[in-house]
């Protein structure tokens, strides 16, 4: 499922590393078994989108803190919400928040194009420099407030956010074809999050609920 540039690119990078493979076969034991999904997390070297102070932790299944007072994902749950969107080859893919990049660069492996969104310039521009390292050649970035969307009439097979919202912004289910997917974590008046999967169908949105979640929140505020 690799496009030409990247396998020339892993043989180029030492990618696949046995911390990788580690992380890789601890995800398998917790249910996650697109092969596609883990064969890509394979090729992500996790440690150069965390601080220098945690790459000791970089490939241990659990979220770490990045700059912003933002957080770089759970790799389970990375690995979770992706193989939801069923994504293919040919999709066009909205991401809502890139933090450092790690999961932009999971998904370019996946997908044709990822268009990817984040608020803060700081960890814009290093996400832009991580991307760039890894030589990975189908993601446009956008700095902006994440509930605008891309602002234009493109339309996505599937979008992902990595951010808890209260609401869904009506922006971003716009912004999905029919038949499309989007995956958010939604925060609930009680506090707690879930994850929800939700399908459209033409005018209509079927949600499904799938698992207790803990996220940043999505800030519709001006851009930092």
């Amino acid at each position: 499922m690799l496009f030409s540039w990247q396998e020339n690119q892993i043989k180029k990078l030492n990618v696949l590393d046995k911390n990788n493979r580690s992380l890789v076969t601890e995800l398998k034991t917790k249910g996650i078994n697109d092969h596609n999904v883990l064969s890509a997390i394979e090729l992500v070297p996790r440690r150069i989108f965390v601080g220098n102070h945690f790459v000791q932790e970089a490939y241990k299944n659990i979220p770490l803190p990045i700059d912003c007072g933002q957080t770089i994902s759970q790799p389970y749950v990375v690995a979770y919400m992706i193989s939801c969107l069923n994504l293919k080859s040919t999709y066009k893919v909205l991401e809502i928040g890139t933090g450092t990049g790690y999961q932009t660069a999971i998904l370019s492996y996946l997908c044709d194009h990822v268009f990817t969104i984040e608020r803060f310039r700081k960890l814009f521009n290093k996400a832009k420099k991580n991307i760039e390292k890894l030589k990975i050649k189908n993601v446009s970035f956008k700095l902006e407030n994440g509930f605008k969307g891309w602002q234009n009439k493109f339309l996505f097979d599937s979008i992902i956010i990595s951010a808890a919202s209260e609401i869904i912004p009506t922006e971003l289910l716009k912004s999905l074809k029919n038949k499309g997917c989007l995956i958010v974590p939604k925060k609930y008046p009680s506090g707690k999050q879930k994850l929800l999967l939700i399908k459209k169908n033409y005018e209509n949105y079927n949600e499904e609920v799938l698992l207790d979640v803990k996220f940043v929140p999505l800030l519709n505020k001006c851009i930092e």
